[in-house]
């Protein structure tokens, strides 16, 4: 189940990017469009740094947890700031889903201080599951959500233009 799980977890965040895509062409909601290319490229980000984290969590066992939850925890604050940082400089209201991406990077760093908290500090190792599905499901999450604005954009568009 883990396998197929991460293996629907790519294709999904290849979804994304082609949400992502749809909404360009459509020139859809700035703000959502920002979002949605702070989480594809974030998302890009970590895929791309993911065996050097690996590498360097497995080798080095003094440093190994610490430098893999403070890695992902950090590119997560990081991608809602940039999100926040955008926004506040053009002063672009924030759209509905711009906050559920926003709320899914936040629950993905939860996720990251909690395990790390689990696994390193209590050493109970009780969220294991909850990990490992959690941040998938969230991943998978994106792409529903980001569907339905699309959909939703779209009829409005269509319904502005018929009038």
């Amino acid at each position: 189940m883990g396998e197929f799980a991460y293996t629907v977890d790519k294709l999904f965040w290849v979804g994304t990017f082609l949400l992502l895509i749809v909404s360009v062409f459509y020139k859809l909601d700035i703000s959502s469009r920002i979002a949605l290319t702070v989480w594809v490229v974030g998302n890009l980000f970590m895929d791309l740094i993911q065996p050097f984290v690996m590498a360097v969590s497995t080798h080095h066992v003094m440093i190994g947890s610490s430098f893999w939850y403070l890695t992902w925890g950090t590119i997560e604050i990081l991608c809602v700031w940039c999100i926040y940082k955008v926004h506040a400089v053009h002063e672009i209201p924030a759209s509905k889903l711009t906050r559920y991406i926003m709320i899914c990077f936040l629950a993905l760093c939860s996720m990251q201080l909690l395990r790390f908290a689990d696994r390193s500090i209590f050493e109970t190792n009780l969220l294991s599951a909850m990990y490992k599905y959690g941040i998938v499901a969230i991943n998978i999450s994106v792409v529903p959500m980001t569907a339905l604005w699309l959909a939703k954009e779209i009829a409005a568009i269509r319904k502005g233009m018929v009038l």
